[in-house]
């Protein structure tokens, strides 16, 4: 490993979050719970997850460096940020029910990409990953969730 592989993980990764051993899911259920999002368009990769609790997943946000890069249209825009934000939750917690969603922002036809888990309580939760803002599904047209 040199100097640059060092300075990049040093500077890339995050610190480290504790974990709290979650229950696990099953993929017939994460298909469940995602239909009360307006989709029955759902891409589910594996068979089994693991909850994700939501106290755990903001101390991760607060110390994650993705919502602190810079907006770019076109080249670091919302997919760009969820694509990012998928990939450091899967580092962090790669059994964790996390995903990301394509559809439209509430009250306009603007394309927008955000992410999403389910929480301790089996709610599927958005996080919109240039803000870490969490919240819940509300009026969002959704065409696709990919877990």
């Amino acid at each position: 490993m040199g100097l640059l592989d060092i300075l990049w993980d040093i500077f890339r990764k995050p610190r480290s979050v504790s974990i709290k051993d979650m229950p696990e899911i099953s993929g017939e259920k994460v298909k469940e719970i995602l239909k009360e999002c307006n989709t029955g368009n759902q891409w589910i990769g594996d068979g089994i997850f693991k909850l994700i609790d939501t106290n755990n997943l903001i101390d991760f946000l607060s110390k994650n460096p993705v919502s602190n890069r810079k907006y770019i249209t076109e080249f670091h825009d919302c997919d760009d940020f969820c694509y990012e934000l998928m990939g450091e939750v899967s580092t962090w917690y790669p059994e964790g029910a996390f995903g990301m969603v394509w559809g439209n922002k509430p009250n306009n036809n603007e394309a927008h990409a955000w992410n999403f888990f389910i929480n301790e309580n089996n709610e599927v939760r958005y996080v919109e990953p240039q803000t870490d803002e969490i919240f819940t599904p509300s009026t969002e047209r959704v065409w696709i969730m990919i877990i």
